[in-house]
């Protein structure tokens, strides 16, 4: 698993040394907003907001997006989510493992068992293709009977439970540490 660092140079260190422009941070973090919203927000002037925005934007926490529309927004980068989120990372990892390897074991599962359910439909078929010849003559002893349900494949099972459980404990985790349900991804 690559685990990504945050690493703060001196310029973002100072940048974050400000109360302010942690405030801007918490603010973009619920979603963008422009420049007037945040002065508004922090109750402050659009100028004196502009200059945190600068210092921001230097240290590449957070970006000025121009959509060719009147407005112009500020959105939080990589590196602003990163240091306001560090463990979010960690897991979208955890739970895209788990999902896959629930879906992966499922397959294996459900493919195994349709091949037991052909070949067991296959064995029932020569069976009674053979009991239609020997009428009248006496008929060999029967093989046991082995349902297709008989064989459960135990171990896809315990893999399935055990993977269900992993995605639904990341994801009860991550849905814990955020502060709103806005599930904007």
């Amino acid at each position: 698993m690559v685990e990504e660092k945050i690493t703060l140079d001196r310029r973002t260190f100072r940048t974050l040394a400000s109360d302010t422009r942690i405030s801007i941070l918490k603010s973009l973090d619920v979603r963008r907003k422009m420049l007037t919203e945040l002065a508004k927000e922090m109750d402050m002037s659009p100028s004196t907001v502009k200059e945190h925005m600068d210092s921001l934007r230097k240290a590449n926490l957070v970006i000025l997006k121009d959509d060719g529309h009147k407005w112009k927004y500020y959105e939080l980068t990589r590196d602003g989510k990163n240091i306001l989120h560090p463990g979010d990372m960690k897991v979208w990892v955890i739970l895209s493992l788990s999902g896959l390897a629930f879906i992966v074991t499922a397959y294996d599962m459900a493919s195994g068992f349709l091949s037991q359910n052909a070949q067991f439909m296959s064995k029932a078929g020569d069976a009674m293709r053979g009991a239609e010849q020997l009428v009248g003559e006496a008929a060999p002893a029967a093989a046991p009977f082995v349902s297709p349900a008989a064989q459960l494949p135990y171990f896809n099972i315990i893999g399935l439970v055990l993977f269900a459980g992993i995605f639904a404990l990341a994801l009860g985790y991550y849905l814990g540490t955020k502060k709103s349900w806005n599930l904007s991804f």
